[in-house]
């Protein structure tokens, strides 16, 4: 039998290596393939972004990169799905201004907690969006739809690609600063609501920029305003809505998220990685196609910036009244 010494020794011995244990494994880390789960469904602005970056992810980490597509409740359930996982890098959630910003307000009980249940790894781009109307519109203007909206108050109509989403919030805090009342109708996504636009259901709406390039070109739509504080170069001719509305800055983002209590040697690791691709010049080019803006960020800038998103999201979707579908 082991006197007090040799018991203590033991003690010592399992905390020293109960320390250690995180650092080997971030050591070995990736020991398998990463599942990257995209809370929503194939073919959007998430999905396309994961699939470019993952790609990059594969060949620099030397395991497959897998996107999981988990679409159901507004990104709520893959959300959810990555805070409980085993936190050891493996599974890591694509997260947007929707999972992150705006569900916490949306949501009566919201099965996660965007600041507690994640450690955010990094800030991938930021994109804005493009307030339109139809080509042939009288409100060819910003100030000019203030107008009409403060004339007709509750008659002018606006799309929003389901209720509560970016394109719905982003627009009732435009609506709330310019002091108009409109009617907001929910369509079942972005292509539903710029056909709704299109077919004169409604007179305005807001959608990506990088859909609204093409429209703008093939004529069917005229941008009246970006979302954004500063003017895009995607679109050089259309202002910032700030310009009528001071103060306004709309922008959606997207970056990865790890189960809390990773590892943090796993976390750098990770945002190096993901930064690297995000800086490569062909990545660059095709997501500059697509009107995002890299950024590629540190983990103590996102957690920041999410943060400072979900305090500014959370009264506007308070105040405009929106709920879970």
């Amino acid at each position: 039998m082991g006197g007090p010494w040799s018991r203590g020794m033991a003690v010592c011995t399992a905390l020293v290596a109960l320390a250690q244990a995180p650092f080997a494994q971030a050591q070995t880390f990736p020991s398998r393939a990463l599942r990257l789960v995209v809370p929503f469904a194939p073919g959007g602005s998430t999905d396309t972004l994961a699939r470019i970056v993952g790609q990059r992810l594969t060949e620099s980490l030397g395991h497959p990169v897998i996107v999981d597509n988990r679409a159901a409740a507004g990104g709520t359930v893959g959300s959810d799905l990555v805070a409980k996982a085993q936190p050891d890098g493996h599974t890591i959630l694509v997260g947007s201004i929707a999972t992150m910003a705006i569900a916490p307000a949306l949501y009566a009980k919201l099965p996660y907690d965007p600041m507690q249940d994640f450690v955010h790894a990094g800030l991938w781009v930021t994109f804005p969006l493009t307030l339109i109307v139809p080509a042939g519109s009288p409100l060819t203007s910003l100030d000019k739809l203030i107008e009409a909206g403060r004339a007709r108050p509750g008659t002018l109509r606006f799309s929003a690609q389901g209720m509560g989403t970016s394109s719905h919030i982003f627009a009732e805090w435009m609506n709330s600063l310019a002091r108009i009342t409109v009617v907001i109708v929910p369509y079942k996504g972005g292509a539903p609501a710029l056909s709704g636009l299109l077919a004169g259901e409604v007179e305005y709406s807001m959608i990506a920029v990088s859909t609204a390039i093409a429209q703008v070109k093939a004529g069917k739509i005229r941008a009246l305003g970006v979302t954004s504080a500063q003017a895009t170069p995607y679109l050089p001719n259309v202002p910032p809505i700030a310009s009528v509305l001071p103060g306004y800055d709309a922008v959606n983002f997207h970056g990865i998220h790890l189960p809390a209590h990773t590892p943090a040697a796993v976390v750098s690791r990770l945002n190096a990685e993901s930064n690297k691709a995000l800086r490569r010049a062909d990545v660059t080019e095709r997501l500059n196609g697509f009107a995002m803006t890299v950024v590629a960020g540190t983990p103590d800038q996102y957690r920041a910036f999410v943060n400072a998103q979900i305090a500014r999201w959370g009264p506007v979707v308070k105040s405009s009244g929106a709920k879970a579908e």
